[in-house]
Formats: C-alpha cells, structure tokens, sequence
C-alpha cells in the first residue's frame, strides 16, 4: 500500500529456522511466532484450492472448501490451521480423503497428521466463511487479507514465510463480474429453481442463477497478497508494450472515465517497464489488473497480478491540480515497485514490513520523477518523508525500525511514520 496508508509485504522466502517443538502446547490466539516457526520448520511444497460460494444478498454466508496439500517434513504429529469463525464454522474435516476430527482452540483447530517423516498431505475442510475481511457491500465484496487476516474468512497458514501456490473456484451471481490473483481459465454459467448447489458441484439446483469461474494456479504468494473481488463492475481493457491491462471500476461518469484511463495504463506501464529494465528481473506474476475500489481503507494493496486503489486516487476531476496528479502516479508506481519488493522478494515476519515500504517509495520516486520535470523532486522528497519521520523521532515515544513482534495479531501497532517515511 501507499506511504500514508498501510500496506504490507515481505522479505526472503526461507523458512523461519528454528527447531520443531514437541507440539504439545495449544497455539495461543491470533498468530504466535512461535507457532509460525513450527509450522515453517514442517511444510513443503504448499498449495491451495479454493472454492466458494458467492451470494448476492449481503446477509448470506459464502460457504465453501479449502484444499491444502503439501509435505509434512520432520515426523510432525499435528497440522494446526488458523480459522478465527471457529467450529461453528467448519462443517467437515479429511485428511488424505478420510473423514478426521479437528480439535479446535481460539483462532485455530488442529488436524492429526501421519506420523512418518515426508508425508505427502491433502487436507481438505468444508466450512462457512467469516465477513470479517471481506468487505462485503450490497452489489460488490473484495477480499483484503493484510497483515494476518486470511484466517478470519478462510482456513489457512497465514504467515508471511509460508507462500502457497493458489488455485481459486468461483461461484457468484451472472450478473457480476469476478477477478483474483491468477488468470481466468474456464467460464460458465446457468439458471434453475432452487437453492444454490455447494462448490463444485456439477448438478444445478433449482431457482439459482450463477457464474461460475476457475482462476490458474499462481507463483507462490504469502496469505496477505493473495484476493479476489466479486461484483457489479465495469472492466476497461488496454494494450501496452506487448502486455494487456485491465481495469475494474464502478465508476458511471463515463466522461471521467474516458478522461483517466490512457494516463491510467500508461502509468502502469511505465513502472512496470522501469522495474523490469531496473533489476533486471521480469515481472513475475502474468497478467496485470487493477481495480477501483469506492472508499478504500487504504491508498493502494498491492496484491499481485490484482493491485486495489481507492477509486478517487486513480478516477480524478478536471479540476486536478499538480499535486493530485502526482500523487496518483506515486501511488502506482509504489504498488508496482511491490510487485517485486513484497510480492516476489517477501519478507519472513512482520517486525521487516519496513523494508519493502521503504523500498517502494523509494523506487516510486525514481519512477515518477522523470514524468514532472518542472517539479524540484529534491524538496518534495524532503518534505514527503523527512517531518513526519522526525516529528515521531525526536519524541519519547519513537521507536526502532524494526521491533519486536511476537504475534501477528499485532502486526497494525508496527505501522506509522518511521516505517513508511
């Protein structure tokens, strides 16, 4: 996300090192790293499937299955999932196909696992998803997962050092319009009478009209960079040097829109073109969408393959001044530098989401400031970064760079002006 508003990403995707423990302890609430070290020392080769069910009335709960498979390495004796919701929420548990009983305790349930060293698991668990990350409104939801708020709609690991491959299915109503991580590659739709059928199912049932839409396995992605925004939105597309970019809006001026959307793609593009001649390292992640979000918390998320904006940032008036113009581009340029600072190259822990912040602020500035000539950059990054760091420095209430975290659930206290500025 941009400077002033939060955003998360990470560095080096080793495993936490540390022994395993004797898993005898109950993991405590949120995400101890404690826990997040056990669980690195444990699994290999992570992947989720995905499936859900989308309602169109707001009230509803999307319903849906988790499939995770990966290697437990080790001779684990338990695999312990993050699932704020709790057992009322989960429906069913298997393991390797057959049916298990979980143990549940605040925030997480725990799953027996083969005893033997290299076990090739498949875990797959029915349940209810939670709304707490949802952003649910009347005509539109977008998942936003960041800093450990994967476990509070959807089981999962969810810590930055264990990345997973995501394949997502989705089921929503045909009138909408969904997009996630990963490319688009199989379509459908049909109406009939009767309740929704569960995800995955091949046999309609009666009086539900939906689409239903398979998005391709991703690169590997923490939790907190994996989304998927479902919707009445309108999508513009544009080609630039070779790559198509899409963008979702809801947006109806459409003389606004007509205004922005060239500067829009071109801006895209030229960060993206900047990055990849800079490191020397190909953008990573395929197809490049973004997606206006009314009232979004933040400036920028900069999921990858799927980065969301506030829609006021990129949509702007005739009347925008310099500044707003500016602005914008910063924004874009910083949520692509973290294409490769957060999104390629992840931190292990939140106590470093400094670095990648620092980093993409500091790439936007190379970006953008060959585009504004006329503007003394030099100033404007004194004054962008400089007081407000300070302001927080030279008090008693300044702290380290990079602080101790010990769960995640208190990842949002790291955040402010020396981490960004």
């Amino acid at each position: 996300m941009f400077a002033a508003v939060l955003t998360l990403a990470v560095y080096a995707t080793i495993a936490l090192a540390a022994p395993v423990t004797a898993q005898t302890t109950p993991p405590g609430a949120g995400i101890p790293l404690s826990l997040a070290t056990e669980r690195a020392g444990a699994i290999r080769d992570l992947r989720y499937e995905l499936s859900l069910s989308v309602p169109r009335d707001q009230k509803t709960a999307l319903t849906g299955t988790m499939t995770a498979r990966f290697r437990l390495v080790d001779g684990s004796r338990r695999v312990v999932f993050d699932f704020a919701p709790g057992q009322k929420n989960v429906t069913a548990v298997r393991v390797n196909g057959e049916p298990v009983t979980a143990t549940f305790v605040t925030d997480h349930f725990i799953v027996p696992a083969r005893t033997v060293r290299n076990a090739d698991m498949e875990v797959g668990i029915d349940f209810i998803a939670g709304d707490a990350s949802l952003n649910r409104n009347p005509d539109f939801l977008y998942a936003l997962f960041v800093p450990a708020r994967a476990h509070f709609a959807i089981p999962v690991f969810d810590q930055p050092d264990l990345k997973a491959r995501w394949t997502l299915n989705l089921m929503y109503p045909n009138d909408w319009v969904a997009v996630s991580n990963g490319k688009a590659t199989r379509a459908g739709s049909y109406c009939a009478d009767g309740p929704p059928p569960a995800p995955g199912s091949t046999v309609p049932a009666a009086g539900f009209c939906a689409s239903t839409e398979s998005f391709a396995e991703t690169e590997p992605l923490s939790t907190y960079l994996f989304s998927f925004v479902v919707g009445d939105f309108k999508m513009e597309t544009a080609e630039r040097n070779g790559r198509t970019f899409r963008m979702f809006h809801r947006e109806t001026d459409a003389a606004k829109v007509a205004r922005n959307k060239d500067a829009l793609f071109d801006l895209h593009a030229r960060a993206l073109a900047f990055m990849e001649d800079y490191t020397g390292v190909p953008y990573a992640f395929g197809k490049f969408d973004f997606v206006a979000i009314p009232a979004f918390q933040f400036g920028g998320m900069e999921h990858a393959g799927k980065v969301l904006y506030s829609a006021s940032s990129l949509l702007l008036d005739e009347s925008a001044t310099q500044n707003q113009f500016l602005g914008r581009a910063s924004v874009i340029s910083h949520e692509t530098a973290h294409m490769w600072f957060g999104d390629l190259v992840t931190m292990r822990w939140f106590d470093d989401v400094w670095m990648k912040e620092v980093f993409a602020n500091f790439m936007a500035a190379k970006i953008v400031n060959p585009s504004f000539p006329e503007v003394n950059h030099d100033l404007r990054f004194l004054y962008a970064h400089y007081p407000a760091a300070y302001d927080v420095d030279r008090t008693a209430g300044t702290n380290a760079i990079r602080q101790p975290l010990d769960n995640l659930n208190e990842a949002g206290s790291l955040y402010g002006a020396i981490i960004y500025q």
